[in-house]
């Protein structure tokens, strides 16, 4: 089809730009369950039977895009949980990342979705489903400029790494990740321990 296939915006592009708006925002999540793992694993099984739309082979689409053959990893654990071949294994989980400076303040700087995979490691699912959806974006939507941007939250210092609890994307909370980065010289991130934390959740 050329031009914009609406199908294509409304089930897989227009979700993950809302799933990367709601990670932006200062939550706590339970890991392993909330709305962001819902939004996540829905994401991995679209992209993962676009195939069919397009009447492209599986192993055409694996052997062709990583990433989608991580997404169709992702839609099987969603679906199947456990799966036969476990080199395939993953699960999914968040984790809020904050940037420290030398004046120990902490920035949020926004919530991420974490594919840990038994053969390719932790993984950004935001930067890996972009990708993977990027693959698609000629064939399904050669008009569409879309770049998919991973949002992050405001430049703002605090001297305690805070978040908000909202039971509207997460119906339970009994713990929370938290991953820490200091920024380099060349405005990289990298992660680190800071000497001294104070977490606090509202």
């Amino acid at each position: 089809m050329q031009g914009l296939n609406l199908q294509f915006l409304n089930n897989i592009v227009k979700p993950w730009d809302e799933l990367s708006e709601l990670l932006a925002q200062r939550y706590a999540f339970q890991p392993d369950l909330s709305d962001v793992t819902r939004m996540a694993s829905s994401i991995a099984v679209e992209i993962k039977h676009w195939a069919e739309h397009e009447s492209i082979p599986r192993k055409t689409v694996d052997n062709e895009s990583a990433e989608n053959k991580l997404m169709s990893d992702v839609a099987d654990v969603a679906k199947h949980v456990n799966l036969r071949d476990k080199s395939r294994s993953n699960f999914l989980y968040v984790a809020a990342l904050f940037e420290g400076n030398a004046a120990g303040q902490f920035r949020f700087i926004r919530n991420a979705v974490f594919i840990e995979h038994a053969s390719e490691g932790e993984l950004d699912f935001m930067i890996v489903s972009n990708n993977a959806i990027k693959y698609w974006i000629p064939r399904s939507s050669p008009t569409l400029n879309w770049q998919g941007i991973v949002r992050e939250s405001l430049v703002e210092f605090h001297p305690s790494a805070f978040l908000h609890y909202n039971p509207k994307y997460c119906i339970n909370m009994s713990s929370t990740r938290l991953k820490f980065f200091t920024r380099l010289e060349d405005g990289t991130l990298k992660a680190y321990d800071p000497p001294t934390v104070k977490f606090e959740v509202f």
